[in-house]
């Protein structure tokens, strides 16, 4: 009797891929993936803080970074750039964004500051260049500005008493408690352009909004003691916003130009509403 020996064929297990598929799905449907997974985690206006560098903060994983960048340096530049394109970034002080660009030059060539899209300067007026020999230096808040080419949204706010006429003495820097006579006169438009250097605005390339925040009131000491006083500044605030939108408009550009008048002379609370009014650019 022959016996026939039948070979049993088994499918061979198919090999195993260990190449992650997530990072090669288009981008759009990976931000809408951390938007879901990280929406409680995900602060919509972080304010920028040097403490952050002198308290030992991690400079490629602040702690406003959300936790699953620090999965690995792959998914930190994924997700970290994403965070930032999403995010209001403020910086109160000039020497701020030096720690904070340090952060953003973590992220390969360009792309930290090139993903950022909105800031906030809720001190911008408080802080004037210095002028030297004649000439004013460049505006630090401006300078870092144009180093984001993908910004779009920019606030700036300004208190009056750092624009009236009177405001500074023969050394250039501001006193608080002036001596001079006090009247409430601002400066020009021209004047606060060459204050803060704000011709430089123009070489914002992607910029489509800037809001101007004004806080109206003003602070004096008269012989009749402190007085608090609100000058009529709202005429040479909506000329400036006019000149800015025009100066865009010259360079072919289409720029809305917000003014807001600010609650407080102090820093801006979270959900703090101010009453805006769009200049028709």
């Amino acid at each position: 009797m022959t016996v026939l020996k039948l070979k049993s064929k088994v499918a061979a297990a198919p090999a195993q891929n260990n190449h992650i598929l997530f990072p090669t799905m288009p981008l759009e449907l990976r931000e809408l993936i951390y938007f879901y997974a990280l929406a409680d985690q995900h602060q919509r206006s972080i304010t920028i803080s040097a403490a952050d560098a002198i308290h030992g903060s991690p400079l490629q994983c602040p702690y406003y970074l959300p936790k699953l960048c620090r999965v690995n340096e792959a998914t930190r530049i994924d997700v970290g750039l994403w965070f930032i394109r999403t995010t209001e970034f403020g910086l109160l002080y000039p020497h701020h964004a030096i720690y904070f660009a340090q952060f953003l030059s973590t992220f390969p060539e360009n792309t930290g500051f090139a993903s950022i899209r909105r800031l906030d300067f809720q001190l911008f007026g408080r802080h004037v260049p210095q002028l030297a020999d004649g000439v004013r230096d460049r505006n630090a808040y401006i300078d870092f500005m144009k180093r984001c080419t993908g910004l779009t949204q920019v606030r700036i706010k300004f208190e009056m008493w750092y624009l009236l006429r009177r405001r500074f003495t023969e050394t250039n820097s501001p006193s608080y408690w002036a001596a001079s006579p006090w009247t409430p006169e601002p400066l020009s438009v021209e004047g606060i352009v060459e204050l803060y250097r704000l011709d430089d605005l123009f070489q914002l390339t992607d910029l489509t909004e800037l809001t101007i925040e004004v806080w109206p009131k003003a602070v004096t000491r008269t012989a009749k003691g402190v007085l608090h006083v609100t000058p009529n500044c709202w005429p040479v605030m909506e000329k400036l916003a006019v000149w800015i939108r025009n100066g865009f408009a010259e360079r072919g550009r289409k720029v809305s130009i917000v003014l807001s008048e600010s609650s407080n002379s102090g820093l801006r609370w979270a959900g703090e509403a101010e009453i805006g009014m769009n200049t028709g650019a």
